[in-house]
């Protein structure tokens, strides 16, 4: 809101409502299917989960944006600033500066450098990579897209996964029965990948946190 603030009221009013429109439709897309992800990848960490659920938000907030970053199969469109030769064993192509092209973001974010394809929340600094060093560009790799071209649903995204994963966390124990870890779907382009399979979890009620671990009574639900 205070971003429109200085728009005429016609303007501002209109401007606020179509954010808020947008924000509902990242939502619907997308956000589910991360926070499932942040989910998964806690629970396979226990060490992480239990400093979340004891509360460690800007923990949570690293976790979501790895897991974003993990599940991501969204295409990104990048200017062209050198020539690009590439062979695909039948055929070399040569890309020209100037033109541009898109690419897969699950392929740049987990091999444009040694060491993406491990699930690592303290990879993240607020919302940028702590340490890009190891890429040509800290562009390479991306949860929410750069600069003016962020998904303007970061903020309220974020929010609401690190919201929920301390909220619950903090209130059930959670156990996973998949024996391997979930799959994306193969075939998915574009957006927040979705599980190729089911993921059930296993909860129980905590009571009392503030006990120490191994002796929080629990409530079979």
């Amino acid at each position: 809101m205070e971003a429109w603030s200085s728009e005429p009221p016609d303007v501002r009013i209109r401007g606020i409502a179509l954010d808020v429109a947008l924000i509902h439709i990242a939502s619907m897309s997308n956000l589910m299917a991360a926070l499932g992800w942040a989910f998964v990848d806690l629970l396979e960490h226990p060490a992480h989960l239990d400093r979340v659920a004891d509360g460690d938000i800007d923990l949570a907030r690293q976790c979501a944006l790895e897991s974003t970053r993990m599940a991501q199969r969204s295409i990104m469109s990048r200017a062209v600033l050198a020539p690009v030769d590439f062979d695909t064993g039948d055929v070399s192509y040569r890309v020209p500066a100037g033109w541009t092209i898109a690419t897969l973001l699950p392929l740049l974010n987990t091999s444009a450098a040694p060491g993406l394809e491990r699930w690592d929340p303290d990879r993240w600094h607020r919302h940028r990579l702590a340490d890009p060093s190891a890429l040509p560009s800290p562009m390479l790799v991306t949860a929410f897209g750069h600069g003016r071209h962020s998904c303007p649903a970061q903020p309220f995204s974020l929010a609401a996964m690190t919201a929920a994963v301390t909220h619950l966390l903090g209130r059930y124990a959670l156990t996973p029965r998949w024996t391997s870890h979930p799959t994306p779907v193969p075939a998915q382009i574009g957006g927040v990948a979705r599980a190729a399979d089911a993921c059930p979890v296993d909860y129980v009620t905590l009571w009392g946190r503030h006990l120490s671990k191994g002796h929080r009574p629990m409530r079979q639900r």
